[in-house]
């Protein structure tokens, strides 16, 4: 593996402890972030990209099928020297990121990226704009669209004064990689589940500066068969 021009200083964090059951059908026994996509499990792409970006200290969040995910990962060829890859099992579960409570601290922002995740995100120009931001929080973010069902009304008390049969709605949606400071880190709570959305939460009730990146890359939450598919078939295109 070719090496970057500068160090990604970050601590990235995988998470890869949830049990797929969506993808149950599709998946079997495998862990969903081995499941491949373009000819590469989803964990093993991230991973690497994450070494093509810079980033030296990983840390993979494990709990359904940890032996499989660590055997692959430690097994892989073109690792760089210098890689420092640890693993974090959780043997109970505690939410998307429960276990940053427990994430050693080592002054660097932490880079989190959930594990099931298909995209070609610049890791690297992330971390540029967390630090020059000087935020506690830098969320990425992309758009998505969806079709009612049935018509909307648009009142005033009791009148309407509009009727869309069936609207597009666009919603700014979180991306599911984000980079903490470690300060953050501190309002997990490690004594019950706790999730991402909890945590940006707390960060804005104590008045930390939260900011987004619309990162314009390609990205696909892959949690259905359906999804798998999909991705598949792009990634195929791409390649063609």
């Amino acid at each position: 593996m070719a090496a970057p021009t500068d160090t990604l200083e970050v601590h990235a964090v995988l998470q890869a402890g949830g049990k797929g059951s969506r993808l149950r059908d599709a998946s079997g026994d495998t862990p969903k972030p081995l499941l491949c996509v373009g000819g590469l499990p989803m964990v093993e792409r991230l991973l690497r990209q994450l070494l093509r970006a810079g980033a030296r200290r990983i840390t993979l969040i494990t709990g359904w099928k940890a032996d499989a995910l660590e055997a692959h990962l430690c097994g892989l060829d073109g690792l760089p020297e210098d890689l420092d890859l640890r693993f974090l099992r959780e043997s109970v579960e505690r939410g998307n990121v429960g276990s940053l409570a427990r994430l050693p601290r080592d002054g660097a922002p932490v880079l989190f990226c959930f594990a099931d995740l298909v995209t070609d995100l610049d890791f690297a120009e992330l971390a540029r704009r967390h630090r020059r931001s000087r935020a506690d929080v830098t969320l990425t973010s992309h758009w998505e669209s969806h079709r009612l069902g049935l018509g909307e009304l648009t009142t005033e008390g009791e009148r309407v004064v509009g009727y869309s049969e069936k609207p597009e709605k666009r919603f700014r949606i979180c991306s599911g990689i984000a980079v903490l400071e470690p300060a953050v880190l501190d309002l997990v709570e490690a004594d019950r589940p706790f999730g991402l959305s909890e945590l940006v939460g707390a960060a804005l009730a104590r008045g930390r500066r939260v900011v987004h990146w619309e990162h314009g890359a390609f990205w696909r939450d892959v949690n259905t068969p359906d999804a798998l598919q999909e991705v598949n078939r792009v990634l195929a295109a791409e390649r063609a």
